[in-house]
C-alpha cells in the first residue's frame, strides 16, 4: 500500500515535466482575431492584443497579414510580433461579409477547432464591414476592444433579441443533418459598435441577415428564454406597444416515422407591456394588444420559416428534429421536401401585467 503510494507521487513529478509551461511576458495573448477578403486567393488576418501601459490601463495593439490560408497568415503575424503570440485566450473570431459570402468560413474555423489551446465557447461573429478597421478603432466605453467585442455580445444574448451561438454551436451545427448554423451580425460606426442582427448561413456561406426583430422570433423558435423586447403597431394612427418578454419558448410537434411529415409548432409567450404610446391601458386595449401580438407572433414566425425554406436553409433545425422522429431518415428525401413542406404555427399569448400605468 505504502509502495503504491510512494509511485503514485514519484508518477505525478514525471507527469508534471510533461506539462508546457508558458510565462506571460515571453508571449502575447491574442483576444481577438478578424478575417476580411482580399482577393480571390488571398485572406487578410488582422489580430488585437492587449497591450498595458505604465497606467496600468489596457489598451489594444492590432498587427495584420495577408496571406493564402489562415495557417499562412499566423506565420506572417508572428513574423511581425516581438513575442510569439498565443491563441488560448481568443474571445472572439470575426469574418466580414464579403468572405463569408464568397469562400465560406469553414476552412479557417477548422484551423481553429485542431488547436487545443482555443476554446470552443468564443464567439464566432460576422461584420458588415472591415474586421481590420473594427479592430483597428478606439471606442469610448471601453479601453480594449475585444473586451467590448465580448461584452456586447454576451450581453444581446443573455438579455436582448440575439440567440444563443459560439464557435461550439456553429461547428455542432455545420455537421448536424437538418440545420444550418448563426452567429451574430454586427456593424460600426465613427463612435461604437453595435449588434445589428443574425446572419443565416447555408452550409458555411452567408447568406441573409435577420434584423434584431426577426431576431427576437427567431429566438423564440429556438430555444426558451426571458428576455428580449417585440414592439407592435395598433389600430389607432401612430398607436403603438413594446412587449417586454418574461418566459418564451415553443412546442415542435412532428408526425413520426417518415420523412414527409406534418409539423406543428406551439409559441407559447408571456410578457409584459413594457412601453405604450396611448395615454392608458384598460381591458379592451390590453385585449387588442394581446390579439394583435399573437397575430404578429404567428405572421412574422410563419414568415420567417417561408424564408427558410426559399433560401434553402435550416437554422431552427426542424430536419433535425425530424431524423429524431423518424429511425429511417433519408436526408435527400427531406432535402427536396423541405422547401415546400407546410409548417403550421400558431402562438398562445399571456399578458402578466401592463408595466404601465392604466
Amino acid at each position: 500500500m505504502k509502495k503504491g503510494f510512494i509511485l503514485c507521487i514519484l508518477s505525478l513529478l514525471f507527469l508534471s515535466g510533461c506539462v508546457q509551461t508558458l510565462v506571460l511576458d515571453e508571449i502575447q495573448l491574442i483576444h481577438s482575431i478578424g478575417y476580411d477578403y482580399y482577393d480571390e486567393d488571398r485572406i487578410e488576418a488582422t489580430v488585437s492584443v492587449p497591450v498595458y501601459t505604465v497606467e496600468n490601463v489596457i489598451e489594444s495593439e492590432v498587427i495584420t497579414a495577408v496571406a493564402q490560408t489562415s495557417r499562412d497568415a499566423r506565420l506572417e503575424l508572428n513574423a511581425q510580433a516581438s513575442r510569439p503570440l498565443h491563441s488560448g485566450k481568443i474571445n472572439s473570431i470575426l469574418f466580414n461579409e464579403e468572405l463569408a459570402e464568397k469562400t465560406g468560413i469553414i476552412p479557417i474555423l477548422d484551423t481553429f477547432s485542431r488547436d487545443a489551446t482555443i476554446g470552443m465557447r468564443n464567439y464566432v461573429i460576422l461584420t458588415s464591414g472591415s474586421t481590420k478597421e473594427l479592430l483597428s478603432n478606439s471606442y469610448p466605453l471601453e479601453m480594449e476592444v475585444a473586451t467590448y467585442i465580448e461584452q456586447l455580445i454576451e450581453q444581446n444574448m443573455e438579455r436582448q433579441n440575439i440567440p444563443k451561438s459560439n464557435f461550439h454551436l456553429f461547428m455542432k451545427y455545420y455537421y448536424e443533418e437538418g440545420r444550418d448554423p448563426f452567429i451574430p451580425y454586427i456593424k460600426q460606426d465613427a463612435q461604437h459598435v453595435q449588434v445589428d442582427g443574425v446572419a443565416l448561413f447555408k452550409g458555411d456561406r452567408y447568406v441573409h441577415r435577420l434584423d434584431l426583430s426577426d431576431a427576437f422570433v427567431m429566438k423564440i423558435l429556438l430555444e426558451p428564454f426571458a428576455h428580449g423586447t417585440y414592439e407592435i403597431a395598433l389600430k389607432e394612427k401612430d398607436e403603438f406597444a413594446v412587449l417586454r418578454n418574461i418566459d418564451s419558448q415553443t412546442k415542435f410537434t412532428i408526425e413520426k416515422g417518415t420523412n414527409k411529415p406534418a409539423i406543428d409548432l406551439l409559441i407559447k409567450f408571456k410578457g409584459k407591456v413594457n412601453e405604450y404610446s396611448g395615454e392608458r391601458i384598460d381591458p379592451k386595449k390590453l385585449e387588442e394588444i394581446k390579439q394583435t401580438l399573437t397575430k404578429k407572433l404567428e405572421a412574422d414566425a410563419n414568415r420567417l420559416i417561408a424564408l427558410f425554406q426559399e433560401k434553402e436553409i435550416d437554422p431552427i433545425g426542424i430536419g433535425s428534429r425530424v431524423k429524431a422522429k423518424n429511425y429511417h431518415f433519408d436526408l435527400k428525401e427531406w432535402v427536396d421536401f423541405y422547401p415546400n413542406a407546410t409548417i403550421n404555427v400558431k402562438a398562445q399569448v399571456e399578458i402578466t401585467e401592463t408595466g404601465v400605468r392604466e
